[in-house]
């Protein structure tokens, strides 16, 4: 009869082994970060947006301003487009090579994660701590995208552990790679990459007793020489150019003005950021759980005693992922992936205490719920797919099929078996139960669910930029808002009332009294040459 291992097993096994570490992650970060990058067509609204304003600067040969459209785009700063662009000039218009900076900011923040917390945890808790970003549910969808989230984590997440660093040794390279990080995230994304790392910083400091160590490091002049040297000449060339349209447009509306009053219908009550946490830390939702249980001890232990480091660390954790989600939780504006900017604290409280999970169905019954929901997707779209709402979405599943195919079952199938047996069987220790875990569950949000929402609902808008490519007459949009459109086509796209000759591109419910030839329609989508007559017209939204 073999043995039960039991589930708190602290003997050495493969999850000490710091070669092993670096295996695994590799293949996460291959499953989560890499893999589809040159298959799943760009996503609207943001990576049309950003790869849209990238190639507009090929096209005017404006490499300063970003423009979409013939409009200038201040609603980021300029450094996710400097990225992409020698990026796209070496391997072309490509989705994997808009997405090329978002993968490599996200290797290298995923390698960063692991040697911070290496340093102060021991190797099997800081092995936990990096797998989570590795397969989390969100931290892998938004950390390929071509927009500027991966970078700006990067950059937030070094200026954090920088001054966690100070914290510790009191050296002051710390403070200037502090500065360093936080000035090229704000050129990145603007003040939420100083705001939280100083408030977070502030607040630790304080509570520790070392508030005048972080006056002092806020004050040191060589980390503000580099802020401004680094950060502040791209903001003043573009304001002596534009003037108050830019401090208007970026500064009061696209940072003030997201947190006074939700925009673009971005809203949610105060229940929203909790919720989002549970769901975008899939598939260790249970650790979250694990963490809160812990979360008294965190914080009555004295840091005074001999090994308090991991102790200090998680205090810290909890400290980064509380500023980032008051902060947003009292902005007016919300959105899933604000609250990946003080993820990264709660998972490196989440690793810590991982080691010595017990539960099993807590940790496991959650991500066997999702992917027991990804199991009967298909049969759910089936039997409701007249009740759906609005009618464009009915149109974009008309050709699911294609994807709920039999690699469908036999994915979501087997991965459910992977979580469900331990369930049964107490013959693996948990911990070790949860690395196949979180890469199955990995291999289905990224290459499964994320592949066949990608082409259901960008797919059309790919095939019809590519079409559009080669037709004469000018391109229009009316009745939606898909940027990528313009990024496949390579070409401008109005947004106004069509003309006879123009191509439009709108829904099929806007089709209907528009006179002329159907180029394309797929997916609810339609690609018009406008005729003669003058077509109904109707407010572009």
């Amino acid at each position: 009869m073999s043995q039960q291992v039991p589930d708190n097993q602290t003997a050495t096994d493969w999850l000490d082994r710091r070669h092993v570490h670096v295996l695994v992650l590799g293949l996460a970060v291959a499953i989560g970060y890499v893999w589809g990058i040159g298959t799943l067509p760009l996503f609207d609204l943001d990576e049309g947006a950003f790869t849209g304003a990238t190639w507009a600067m090929f096209e005017r040969g404006d490499f300063l301003v970003p423009y979409l459209n013939d409009e200038p785009r201040f609603a980021k700063p300029v450094l996710i487009y400097w990225l992409q662009a020698p990026s796209v000039a070496v391997f072309g218009f490509h989705e994997w090579a808009f997405r090329l900076p978002s993968v490599l900011a996200s290797t290298l923040w995923v390698a960063m994660i692991y040697l911070f917390a290496d340093r102060y945890l021991n190797p099997r808790a800081a092995f936990f701590a990096t797998l989570i970003p590795a397969t989390a549910m969100m931290t892998t969808v938004v950390g390929k995208a071509a927009i500027s989230d991966a970078v700006l984590l990067l950059f937030l997440t070094g200026a954090v552990f920088a001054t966690f660093n100070h914290w510790v040794s009191g050296e002051r390279r710390w403070i200037r790679w502090a500065y360093l990080a936080m000035a090229l995230g704000f050129l990145t994304k603007g003040p939420v990459a100083v705001v939280i790392p100083a408030a977070t910083s502030f607040l630790f400091y304080l509570m520790t007793g070392k508030g005048r160590a972080w006056w002092r490091a806020v004050l040191d002049w060589q980390g503000l020489l580099l802020f401004v040297v680094v950060a502040v000449p791209w903001y003043v060339l573009v304001w002596l150019e534009y003037g108050q349209l830019f401090i208007d447009e970026f500064f009061l509306k696209n940072n003030l003005g997201r947190f006074d009053e939700p925009m673009e219908g971005h809203s949610g009550g105060y229940w929203y950021y909790p919720v989002v946490t549970f769901v975008a830390l899939l598939p260790f939702t249970g650790a979250v759980l694990t963490s809160l249980r812990h979360f008294r001890s965190d914080w009555v232990n004295p840091l005074q005693a001999p090994g308090s480091l991991p102790l200090a660390l998680r205090r810290f954790g909890w400290i980064w992922f509380l500023v980032t989600l008051l902060l947003f939780t009292f902005s007016g504006t919300k959105l899933p992936h604000y609250l990946g900017y003080g993820l990264v604290g709660l998972m490196l409280v989440m690793g810590s205490h991982l080691p010595q999970v017990r539960s099993r169905a807590l940790h496991l019954l959650p991500v066997a719920a999702f992917l027991l929901f990804v199991l009967a997707l298909p049969t759910l779209v089936n039997l409701y797919h007249d009740q759906i709402k609005p009618s464009y979405v009915q149109d974009m599943l008309a050709e699911r099929d294609r994807y709920f195919g039999a690699a469908w079952y036999v994915v979501a199938g087997l991965s459910l078996l992977l979580v469900l047996l331990p369930l049964a069987s107490r013959r693996w220790p948990l911990p070790n139960v949860l690395v196949p875990a979180a890469l199955s569950f990995a291999i289905v949000v990224n290459a499964l669910v994320l592949h066949a929402v990608g082409q259901m609902q960008q797919g059309p808008i790919r095939e019809a930029g590519l079409m559009a490519r080669d037709l004469s007459g000018d391109l229009v949009m009316r009745g939606m808002n898909t940027p990528s459109f313009g990024v496949y086509a390579q070409r401008v796209v109005e947004r106004r009332d069509p003309r006879a000759g123009d191509l439009l591109l709108t829904r099929n419910k806007h089709a209907s009294g528009i006179p002329g030839e159907i180029l394309y329609a797929r997916g609810g989508v339609v690609l018009v040459r406008v005729g003669e007559d003058d077509p109904a017209a109707g407010p572009a939204d």
